[in-house]
């Protein structure tokens, strides 16, 4: 099998099935595919290294009360929004893990078959023992 020539944007084995995307549209797909997986922490983890980056210039401001000012607010509001987010984010875990800690439960020790059979077992355990 050898590879044909589909156009600008990408080679096939086949050119008829050529989806007619180019290279940029199969890259911002795959973007949008990666960013949907990402927590917002992510963002803000990276907003976070970004404002440490640009924190570097409080160095140089020490003479300008205004803009220090400004620079140690910015610095402040990004970790306070990663804090938050953190935060956040370890609630929506703690809720899943109830739910289905609650699911997992109702699907075993919740079922009055399941425990019904279980206290016969015990019974028949008990009697034989």
């Amino acid at each position: 099998m050898a590879l044909a020539w589909a156009g600008p944007s990408t080679m096939t084995e086949n050119p008829a099935e050529n989806d007619g995307k180019t290279l940029g549209e199969h890259f911002m797909d795959a973007w949008r595919r990666l960013r949907g997986r990402r927590p917002v922490s992510f963002y803000l983890l990276f907003a976070m290294l970004l404002a440490v980056l640009l924190g570097v210039q409080i160095v140089y401001v020490r003479e300008d009360p205004w803009r220090f000012a400004l620079f140690l607010t910015l610095n402040f509001v990004f970790f306070m929004a990663v804090i938050i987010a953190a935060l956040l984010d370890g609630i929506a875990i703690m809720r899943r893990s109830f739910r289905e800690r609650e699911r997992l439960f109702r699907n075993t020790l919740g079922e009055e078959q399941f425990t019904q059979q279980l206290r016969e077992h015990i019974r028949e355990h008990r009697h034989n023992t």
